[in-house]
């Protein structure tokens, strides 16, 4: 049950960083390579704290 509190804390931090990302006068294509990079990370904390590596 903690590992789900976990995840979804984690995409609620994600989807602000994701907006905030958005918001930030930068060129588009580094705003989503930017975007792209804080999902790979949100994917790799959410897979170490699940125990998959």
């Amino acid at each position: 049950m903690s590992l789900l509190i976990f995840i979804v804390i984690i995409l609620v931090v994600l989807g602000l960083a994701l907006y905030a990302v958005r918001l930030l006068p930068i060129p588009g294509p580094l705003n989503g390579l930017i975007q792209a990079v804080l999902v790979v990370i949100a994917l790799v904390v959410i897979a170490q704290r699940a125990g998959l590596f």
